[in-house]
């Protein structure tokens, strides 16, 4: 069998086994706060842009409201990054490395978690790979349709995540820096390939100009510029975890070789320059205090093509290759699942609850969590949700004038709305420039909470007129979850 049919079979089997792995686990409440906001599609959310949280809605209504559902294109996109890995490799140094360099990006323990959890790293990291990819061949032939494919990587890894945007600055430090790629800059080619990335890029901001720039409001420039150098030593355990104590020293050594022979190899230059951006963003991220795994997944991935480049003995890559596979493994079996919730059945006694409870089908009860993701795992299993109004949630969350999750750009239940105008027969109020009601007054809610009754928010105890212990539901983890009838809703007092 030739070395590209031993490869589409491998990654056709790696695919399955990760979707078994996946098959027994229940939906985690991340995963639930995802695809609910993914059955809404949007270029982005309160979290960052929308094509994660889409792609997870996806996989939930193919596969249902599983661990499945929710990464159910991940090993897809898995198998993809490793596909244009070795696309990008083999023209550079041939077939065989470039199976070496898939395998040693299968065998990185921050890939292996990233294909088989819904976060943005995966498809980062493909889409990094793309852009790497169609860019090298389209500074290698001028060609416009591998410009505009490096374009079209670029803007689909923004659709993921903000990271994607170093793809062009790096491309164009590469091509700054090379006498043979600098006269790119005057063909239409690059230019073509900016236009799609910046039109994503602007649809991006015009909606954090929509939603009072809620991507970008969580520091100060004085925050931004402030590192932490303490964290530097749980940096460095986070990158040993993420790539195994046997692939890091090679992918150090990599980046460090490439980097000193950078002015006279453009290959080396090529591949280490965006790999070095994407190493000082994680680095960055880290000592911030900010998620630094898909920027250390997409460095990670950037440099393998470096590593396979390394002039080291036979011997001493099958032991790195050796050790890389029994740490991970390792680190798969020690692996942990999450406690089992039994959240459809929780939600089957809370339907139960809410019908008993609902004497007046006109003002049904309502239902709030604890915080998003309880509301979401609730939400996400509703077999009966003709009770929500259209555009609402299907669980609330309690009412806060803080903002930090997507439940605070949808409608909300404590939300007054425009009162339908005075017909001609009544005389309107001349001191009224606006009439506003709320639809939810003096209507009755199940509250859904681990808390105790001595421990109830006052967004509950104080906006209804009264509130009692309604049931009290165990999961199979063992966890208790509380619901309480709160009546008669007045809002907040001011």
């Amino acid at each position: 069998m030739k070395t590209r049919g031993l490869l589409f079979f491998a990654l056709a089997l790696l695919t399955l086994l990760r979707w078994i792995w996946l098959a027994p686990q229940e939906l985690a409440p991340s995963g639930a706060y995802l695809a609910l906001c993914g059955h809404t599609p949007s270029v982005a959310y309160f979290d960052g842009p929308g094509a994660t949280a889409i792609c997870v809605a996806l996989g939930t209504d193919w596969a249902g409201a599983t661990a499945l559902g929710a990464a159910l294109l991940w090993p897809v996109f898995g198998a993809l990054a490793t596909l244009v890995l070795y696309l990008l490799v083999a023209p550079l140094a041939g077939r065989p490395a470039a199976a070496v360099a898939a395998v040693l990006l299968n065998l990185l323990p921050a890939f292996n978690a990233a294909a088989l959890q819904p976060t943005c790293a995966m498809p980062l990291t493909l889409f990094a790979l793309g852009f790497a990819a169609c860019a090298w061949r389209a500074l290698d032939t001028s060609s416009v349709r591998w410009w505009l494919g490096a374009g079209a990587c670029a803007a689909s890894g923004l659709l993921f995540d903000y990271l994607a945007w170093f793809f062009l600055p790096a491309l164009v430090v590469v091509m700054l820096a090379s006498h043979r790629w600098r006269p790119q800059f005057l063909e239409p080619g690059f230019w073509l390939a900016a236009v799609l990335p910046l039109a994503v890029l602007g649809w991006l901001l015009a909606w954090n100009a929509e939603h009072g720039w809620v991507h970008f409001i969580g520091g100060t420039w004085q925050t931004a510029a402030t590192l932490d150098l303490r964290r530097a030593p749980q940096a460095l355990a986070a990158a040993v975890l993420g790539s195994s104590p046997f692939l890091l020293p090679a992918l150090a050594a990599a980046l460090w070789f490439a980097l000193r022979e950078i002015r006279h190899a453009r290959l080396g230059k090529f591949l280490a320059v965006p790999a070095l951006f994407a190493v000082l963003i994680a680095a960055y991220l880290a000592l911030q205090g900010s998620p630094a795994e898909a920027a250390g997944l997409v460095a990670a991935a950037l440099v393998i093509p470096l590593v396979v480049r390394l002039p080291v003995p036979q011997p001493v890559l099958v032991a790195v290759l050796l050790g890389a596979a029994l740490w991970t493994a390792g680190g798969l079996a020690l692996r942990q699942s999450s406690p089992q919730i039994g959240i459809a059945e929780v939600v089957r006694e809370i339907e139960a609850l809410r019908g008993t409870q609902t004497t007046d089908p006109s003002a049904p009860v309502f239902l709030v969590a604890h915080n998003a993701a309880l509301a979401s795992a609730l939400a996400l299993h509703l077999a009966d949700t003709s009770f929500v109004p259209a555009g609402h949630p299907p669980v609330y969350v309690v009412e806060s004038p803080y903002a930090d999750s997507q439940f605070a750009l949808w409608p909300r239940y404590d939300q007054f709305v425009e009162a339908p105008k005075p017909t001609a027969e009544e005389a309107p109020d001349p001191f009224t420039e606006q009439d506003g009601t709320n639809p939810f007054l003096w209507r009755s809610a199940l509250y859904i909470t681990p808390q105790t009754p001595d421990n109830l928010p006052q967004a509950v105890t104080a906006a209804f007129a009264s509130h009692r212990l309604l049931a009290e539901i165990t999961t199979p983890s063992g966890e208790i979850l509380r619901v309480y009838l709160c009546s008669e809703y007045e809002t907040l007092p001011l």
